[in-house]
């Protein structure tokens, strides 16, 4: 976009990744300059953002209950 939008989460993607490639993926996010905001879910999920606080939750099957 153009502008800047200041709001929180004008977009959020949630991505499932095999549980073998979570890690990865989450450390590709980092290095690219996203930020880890939560892992409290993980293995289930892991909350990031990108440098607009955009979030994304990358995902995999495990630790979900059910």
């Amino acid at each position: 976009m153009e502008l800047a939008r200041p709001q929180r989460n004008r977009i959020h993607l949630d991505v499932s990744v095999p549980h073998d490639e979570a890690l990865r993926r989450i450390e590709a996010a980092l290095a690219a300059g996203g930020r880890l905001l939560s892992a409290a879910r993980a293995p289930a999920f892991w909350v990031l953002a990108d440098g607009e606080g955009n979030e994304a939750c990358v995902s995999t099957w495990q630790g979900r209950d059910g």
